[in-house]
């Protein structure tokens, strides 16, 4: 019992320990901070300028599925970072369109799909990463192109918003790299395996448990979402599932206190969203408040995953939400389905680790 208090003990200090930290060592980068701000910034000013500000949200959201690019040394590498980022948006809100709209079968579609990309995601790692960020993007992009009048329009606009941040990205990151200014985050190492040999490792890997592991977990998480949303229909509990999507990582290192460090920092957006959109904003202060918000993004991100999260869950909302006044109901439910996602997740998790074996060495990995 002693020893359970202890461990008990050991990882709420690292749960909340590494809440309250902050890294103050990486220099402000205004290259990254500029990228975000006009990539998400300039389509809400469009929209707003055109008495559309709905359409000017709807491409901020395409822009902000790929505004945090990290800049490579050289155009050739930040080209490839960026081509794969922008082809699983554009990916996801196709696929959010097609599903949308179904009843259950849509709810259906998601599970399968986002399964389907946790399997395919075993691949490589940099396939691990682009199907995370899949799986993520259309779950978000579903619960809007439900509310959306025209599906194809929705998709041409977050389309046309990740294409736009793309290049926000290059032009920037080589106008930084010309002059020296900002940082150059680290590439992922490039396996010299060939295509033959992924594809056989790939199938090694789902030959035994741990290659279905990732998938299964996710497409129960996100099952339980669904079925929980149906089951109590007064509460707005369609974002547990967007929660789940944020929250399910494939490597299980450090998950649990991953996990709750991220709910606590969505818990903190979702609150800080009440104080936002307590009145309704003027549409010159929605682009302010999404100006700055995204340039807070890719410098929070190094200093405190809590606070970046916090500042980004805002994003998120406003986006999604058409950035209307958001009830302090609907806030409290999101707030709830993040506690429950969480709980998801974790449970998932755990339940994992008990039944399978450890993945091998070699298995992708991604955050």
């Amino acid at each position: 019992m002693s020893h359970a208090f202890h461990r008990a003990v050991v990882g709420a200090r690292a749960v909340f320990g590494g809440a309250l930290e902050w890294d103050g060592a990486d220099a402000l980068d205004p290259s990254a901070m500029a990228v975000t701000a006009l990539g998400m910034g300039v389509p809400i000013l469009i929209g707003v300028l055109a008495a559309y500000p709905r359409a000017g949200l709807a491409a901020s959201l395409g822009a902000m599925w790929v505004g945090n690019v990290p800049r490579g040394a050289n155009l050739a590498e930040h080209w490839r970072t960026v081509r794969d980022i922008v082809l699983a948006a554009i990916a996801a809100a196709i696929a959010a369109a097609l599903i949308a709209r179904h009843g259950w079968w849509s709810d259906v579609g998601l599970v399968l799909i986002a399964g389907i990309a946790a399997l395919l995601g075993g691949f490589s790692r940099p396939t691990a990463a682009a199907s995370q960020r899949f799986v993520v993007f259309v779950t978000i992009g579903l619960g809007i192109a439900t509310q959306a009048p025209d599906r194809l329009l929705l998709t041409i606009l977050i389309a046309e918003g990740a294409i736009w941040a793309a290049l926000c990205a290059l032009a920037v990151g080589a106008a930084a790299r010309r002059w020296g200014f900002g940082q150059i985050a680290p590439a992922e190492p490039r396996s010299g395996a060939s295509f033959a040999q992924l594809y056989r490792r790939w199938r090694r890997l789902l030959a035994t448990s741990a290659g279905w592991t990732y998938p299964l977990r996710l497409m129960a998480c996100l099952a339980c979402a669904v079925v929980l949303r149906e089951a109590v229909p007064q509460h707005h509990y369609s974002w547990i599932a967007v929660a789940v999507a944020l929250l399910t990582q494939r490597q299980g290192d450090g998950l649990v206190v991953k996990v709750l460090q991220r709910a606590m920092g969505v818990a903190a957006g979702v609150i800080a969203t009440e104080a936002i959109v307590s009145r309704p904003l003027p549409d010159w202060a929605l682009v302010l408040v999404i100006a700055a918000l995204a340039a807070a993004s890719p410098w929070l991100r190094k200093r405190s995953y809590v606070a970046y999260t916090a500042a980004t869950t805002p994003l998120i909302l406003l986006l999604t939400s058409g950035g209307g006044t958001i009830a302090q109901g609907l806030l409290t439910d999101r707030l709830v389905a993040t506690l429950i996602a969480a709980g998801l997740v974790i449970i998932a998790f755990l339940a994992a680790q008990r039944f399978t074996p450890r993945p091998s060495p070699d298995s992708p990995r991604s955050g």
